[in-house]
Order: C-alpha cells, then sequence, then structure tokens
C-alpha cells in the first residue's frame, strides 16, 4: 500500500480530531439514552452522526500514512445508560461550547493542512460544526437559555476616537466598554461558566480524592473569574448574567471514566487559555488587558497542573516528535 505522507500539522490534526471524535461518540450516546426530550435529540443524534463520520475518516489518514494510532475512546469510558449527571439544559449548553471550539479547532487545522483532501476533510468538518453551532443556537433560543440579551445604544454616526484615552483604564477614569469588549467579556463569562459546572460534576462522581481536590480547585479559580467578568459588565450597567448550578443533578455514580472527565476538562482550559489571549491581544482598554493577562497566566499554570494528572494517570499518548540533533 502506498504510503501517504503527511506534515506535522497534519498528524497533530488528524490525532486531535480521532480522539476527540470518539469521545464525542459515546458521551453523545449516554445523552440520547437519558433524554426524553425530542428536539435535544434530534440534535445529540446529528452529533454522533459526524463525530462518527470524522473520527472514521481521522483513522483512515493515520494509517494510510503508516502512522500508530493514538487511544480512543470507546464503551469501557462511558455507562449508556448510568443515571445522568447533567439536566437536558446544561447538556445544550456543554454541547454549544464544545462545538465553539470545534469550530475554532477545524478552522486553524483547515489553514494548516496542505494535502488537497485532508483540506476537503476539514472544510467538511468545519461544514459541519457550523450546522451543529447552528441547531444548538435555535435549542439554546426556544428553551429560553439565551436570557438576558445585551444591547446597547445606537449612535447617529460613526466617529473617530480623538482621545489617547481611549487606552486608558489603569490609573485614569475609564471609557464605558465597547462593543468588542462587551462581546469579549460575555462569550469568557459563558464559556467559564459552562467549564466550571462541568467539573463541579467531574467533582462530584469522581473516585479519586487527588481529581476531586484538583477540580474543585478549578471551581475555585473559574468562580473567581466569573466575579472579575460580572464586576467588569456591572460596572458599565449591563446586566447580570445568568450562572447554571442547578443544572448538576444529585448522582453520585458517574456515567463517564476518569479519562473522559479529565481529557475533557484539559480541553476546556486550554481554550480558556486561547480565548483570555485573543480577548487580551483585541482589547484597548488597559484595565482589561491587565485583568486577561492575569486570569491567562492563572489558567496556563492550572492548565499545567491538569496535564501533569494527564501524564501521571497514563492518559495522554505522545505525539510523534521530530529527530532531533
Amino acid at each position: 500500500m502506498e504510503i501517504k505522507k503527511l506534515t506535522p500539522a497534519e498528524i497533530s490534526n488528524l490525532w486531535t480530531s480521532y480522539v476527540a471524535n470518539t469521545m464525542g461518540v459515546w458521551v453523545s450516546r449516554h445523552f440520547i439514552a437519558t433524554t426524553q426530550d425530542q428536539e435535544l435529540l434530534k440534535m445529540l443524534k446529528f452529533t454522533e452522526e459526524i463525530a462518527i463520520k470524522e473520527s472514521e475518516q481521522s483513522k483512515l489518514f493515520l494509517i494510510e500514512a503508516g502512522q500508530p494510532l493514538p487511544q480512543p475512546f470507546d464503551e469501557n469510558d462511558v455507562k449508556i445508560n448510568a443515571r445522568p449527571l447533567f439536566t437536558d439544559h446544561y447538556v445544550i449548553l456543554l454541547k454549544y461550547g464544545l462545538v465553539q471550539a470545534a469550530n475554532t479547532v477545524n478552522s486553524l487545522s483547515l489553514n494548516t493542512s496542505s494535502r488537497g483532501d485532508i483540506l476537503s476533510f476539514y472544510k467538511m468538518c468545519l461544514e459541519n460544526s457550523s450546522e451543529l453551532l447552528r441547531q444548538c443556537m435555535n435549542l439554546m433560543q426556544n428553551k429560553g437559555l439565551q436570557h438576558p440579551e445585551i444591547h446597547i445604544p445606537t449612535p447617529d454616526l460613526v466617529e473617530k476616537v480623538d482621545s489617547q484615552n481611549f487606552l486608558s483604564g489603569l490609573f485614569t477614569d475609564t471609557r464605558p466598554l465597547n462593543a468588542l469588549e462587551i462581546g469579549q467579556i460575555v462569550h469568557n463569562f459563558h464559556a467559564t461558566e459552562i467549564h466550571k459546572e462541568f467539573i463541579s460534576g467531574a467533582a462530584q462522581v469522581t473516585n479519586s480524592k487527588e481529581l476531586k481536590e484538583h477540580y474543585q480547585r478549578g471551581v475555585d479559580i473559574s468562580d473567581k473569574q466569573l466575579e472579575i467578568f460580572q464586576s467588569i459588565l456591572t460596572k458599565n450597567g449591563l446586566p447580570k448574567l445568568p450562572t447554571w448550578e442547578t443544572e448538576i443533578l444529585d448522582t453520585t455514580a458517574s456515567p463517564f471514566s476518569e479519562r473522559v472527565m479529565l481529557y475533557k476538562h484539559a480541553a476546556l482550559t486550554s481554550q480558556a487559555s486561547a480565548r483570555y489571549g485573543a480577548t487580551l491581544s483585541s482589547t484597548t482598554r488597559k484595565d482589561i488587558g491587565a485583568h486577561f493577562m492575569r486570569l491567562m497566566g492563572e489558567t496556563l499554570k492550572y492548565g499545567e497542573d491538569t496535564a501533569n494528572l494527564l501524564i501521571k494517570y497514563k492518559f495522554l499518548d505522545q505525539l510523534p516528535m521530530a529527530k532531533g540533533q
């Protein structure tokens, strides 16, 4: 069989696609088995369908290149018919947060691939995740999970920035938040809150004292970060955003393996660091930039501790490496 070579970027992209989608298949099957909501069921079946297709194609590309396969997630990682840990509303929110991240990952994978067939594959993946995002958004609107909607005044005309005070904030009076900054802070609040409830649930059901303490530390970090986001919004006359503590159910038996919970937590933590970096690079208020620089450093340190746990528990496969000197 002809060996179809892959670039380093393509190898790492396909590893990520393969592992993440095998997890998506089995987690979705648990959610499918435990929901009675027909609208949600339709979305989850679409999620399962595209995850199967994308995991199988990623696997085929790696095999054709003679690459060893990373350990997938399988039936041993999810108890399909176990009591649910989260409500249907939280499942919608979680899928929404995950598909937002998938859009970013698929776009990056498309931009860093070279082979025509792999470019076509990631174009398909991006179309799939965009459609799933649309379905999640429709569900959130139908279930009342999009409130409150935030609106700002419409100016009569576009004006030029005419003062260096536009960049102020650390030691002087601050201007109001602009539309970009509001959007970034609201997005970070929602994503952090979704992540916080996931690790709150993980802390509730894990059998490991060490992991329970690690998840609880993550909850504490998230709470402090949420307070910062909300305080910035409140100071600008913007509404209080919802939290979802009541969407965690009272089960103490996990439907997910320790590997699923820690792996998904690591992915969500990595995405948080990337979001904070994007916000830091786009804000022009120095005080907000200072907040996000500190939050990014805090999250990167916590993410390193999470990665060390993945290594300790033998949950992390090593990507192929260069020969070295």
